[in-house]
């Protein structure tokens, strides 16, 4: 049969090869074949189209405003292709060929599991029609629409008045095989007389008192259609899907996951013994076993999983394998179905179930059900991945909001978040600021508390500063302070900046110490030490665990200006100075180290005028 059908001036058809025709709208508790979710008007399982011995029906299924045919309203009623049918606010005409008297074909048996791709109807077996619950129909030309009667009766049960009415009597519809019986039409009436007998004339009567008006009849109120057991019995299901998350933990694998929603899921579909679960990988582009019941033992098609995935609706496979006319022994019947894992109309894989000893077919509910869980699973695989993704992008920015400063963390973040960002160093000429704290041995004695507070204290002013000039923290704990300048990202005013935290810092420190002594509290010096100098920096580790690091000659001068400091100094070397003198003051000096011998640089008094913006 061909269905056309027409909402909001959208006309489109469907055709379909089946006897009986579900209209409704998708939920998780109903697929219908012609899902129109676009009209509010349509309950969930509206109306059923079905063929029987040529003829064509069509049965109201309790919805809420009724199924109009040729502008009544029906419960159950026979229509032909001329009928106006109009479903909530959606028309639609139902063209069919009639076949009445014509013998329905044998089915012939169909090979299960099969390994390669399947013809459109798989040869000498039956594919029981799929159930589309993504995909839109698409359209196909048809005649001109069909048109929608102006004015619509109100629904049966409801008058404008508020008094009940029943709707309009029904044929019923004739038994399969069995042909509809006419009744004989009745015998005319006798004829009436010429003349009638004239009538005797009443006596008069006193005018009857008018009686007191009866209070107007409440208004029928649409109640809503109790489910029926199906819809109980799938709901069942459905709770018991929901529940399966209560008993995972947060340790849990996500194989250890599906295996225990495939479990269940077998439990929950009469018939099912054997399930697996197939995910695709997007890495090898293949489709990989999530889970399967028994383990290693089931064998799925990979072509029907990928068909399920590309068509975005499921399907029930059935093979029937005809018993021998001598053999008294019953036939073989294998029944299985497929179901994709679908979010947001992205499949991820696909769900099988089947069981070589089940003596009838899954049913429409049984793939409805297997529908409702490949929706759930592949929610919970999405949900899985997102939570990853989140953790690894929490877990680089606080590295990132560690250790660079505020100007160039959002463009880190937006370069991971496009995968930009790859392991690998670089050698370029680079500012290092080096420095210590000198005293904090004597933290040692101080409670936990204090010791605690007092490192708190002179390490937040140190990274205040340094992110203040656009530093990079190479290090930052205990007594030693490492900061790169120029890095990851380049500065044209990188000396400058690197010159200017350093003499900052130790400013800074001053003014705590000083703060700490009208305490009473035990205090730090800082000595520290600038160099310009070949650096091996960029990002090590693996992409999941990625740092920043810096590492070379550079790093190791400034170590050693830092060390040749007295507490409260500041060195900077002959290379810094080149570039800063204009901005700072400073005196030359000799430092000597016991590895590297003696060297000369500056000791830096203080700036000349304003610092670098």
């Amino acid at each position: 049969m061909r269905v056309t059908y027409s909402y909001q001036g959208r006309e489109e058809v469907r055709a379909f090869e089946r006897a009986e025709v579900l209209i409704g709208r998708l939920s998780p508790l109903s697929a219908p074949d012609l899902d129109f979710g676009a009209d509010p008007t349509v309950s969930r399982k509206h109306a059923r189209i079905t063929v029987t011995d040529g003829e064509v029906w069509i049965e109201d299924l309790r919805s809420t405003n009724g199924t109009v045919v040729d502008g009544e309203y029906i419960e159950n009623t026979q229509i032909t292709p001329a009928s106006v049918i109009r479903v909530g606010e959606t028309s639609l005409r139902v063209e069919f060929a009639p076949a009445a008297g014509a013998a329905k074909p044998k089915p012939t048996p169909l090979v299960a599991k099969p390994t390669g791709a399947p013809p459109a109807a798989p040869a000498g077996g039956m594919m029981i029609p799929a159930v589309n619950v993504m995909a839109p129909p698409a359209a196909a030309p048809s005649a001109a629409p069909a048109a929608a009667p102006s004015i619509l009766p109100p629904k049966p049960g409801v008058l404008p008045g508020g008094a009940p009415v029943q709707p309009k009597p029904s044929p019923t519809p004739p038994a399969s095989g069995v042909a509809a019986v006419k009744l004989a039409a009745p015998a005319p009436a006798a004829p009436a007389p010429a003349v009638p007998p004239p009538a005797p004339v009443p006596a008069p009567t006193p005018a009857p008192v008018p009686a007191a008006p009866a209070p107007a009849a409440p208004a029928a109120v649409p109640v809503a259609a109790a489910d029926t057991d199906a819809e109980k019995a799938f709901k069942h299901r459905l709770t018991s899907l929901y529940q399966i998350p209560l008993s995972f933990t947060a340790e849990m694998r996500m194989a250890d996951m599906l295996q225990a929603i495939l479990e269940r899921v077998l439990t929950l579909v009469p018939g099912a013994r054997r399930g697996a679960l197939m995910l695709h990988d997007p890495a090898t582009k293949r489709l990989q076993v999530g889970a399967s019941l028994p383990k290693g033992e089931v064998i799925v098609s990979e072509t029907l999983a990928r068909r399920v995935m590309d068509e975005g609706h499921g399907f029930i496979l059935q093979r029937n394998n005809d018993q021998d006319a001598a053999n008294p022994a019953p036939a073989t019947v294998e029944t299985g179905m497929y179901a994709p894992l679908l979010f947001k109309e992205k499949p991820l894989g696909a769900i099988y179930l089947d069981d070589p000893q089940h003596s009838e077919p899954f049913t429409e509910d049984d793939m409805q059900f297997l529908l409702a869980v490949g929706h759930y699973i592949a929610l919970l695989i999405q949900n899985q991945e997102l939570q990853g993704e989140l953790l690894h992008n929490a877990t680089l920015l606080d590295r990132i909001t560690v250790k660079f400063p505020p100007r160039v963390q959002e463009r880190l973040l937006e370069n991971v978040r496009q995968d930009r960002i790859k392991p690998g160093l670089q050698k370029t000429d680079l500012p290092v600021l080096f420095a210590d704290l000198r005293g904090l041995g004597g933290a040692s004695s101080l409670a936990p508390e204090e010791a605690t507070a007092m490192l708190r204290a002179y390490q937040t002013a140190l990274v205040d500063v340094a992110f203040r000039y656009d530093g990079t923290l190479l290090r930052s704990f205990g007594e030693e302070f490492a900061v790169v300048f120029g890095a990851p990202e380049g500065d044209i005013q990188q000396s400058e900046k690197a010159a200017c935290a350093a003499i900052e810092m130790t400013t800074a420190i001053r003014d705590l110490n000083t703060q700490r002594r009208a305490q009473g509290l035990a205090v730090c010096e800082l000595s520290a030490g600038v160099h310009i100098g070949e650096v091996l920096h960029g990002f090590i580790g693996t992409p999941d665990r990625m740092e920043f690091t810096a590492l070379g000659e550079g790093v190791n001068r400034a170590a050693q200006y830092c060390k040749g400091a007295h507490p409260g100094e500041l060195l900077i070397g002959p290379e810094v100075y080149q570039k800063v003198f204009k901005i700072i003051e400073a005196d030359r000096a000799t430092v000597t180290h016991k590895d590297s011998g003696e060297f000369h640089c500056y000791r830096v008094k203080g700036l000349k005028s304003a610092k670098p913006a």
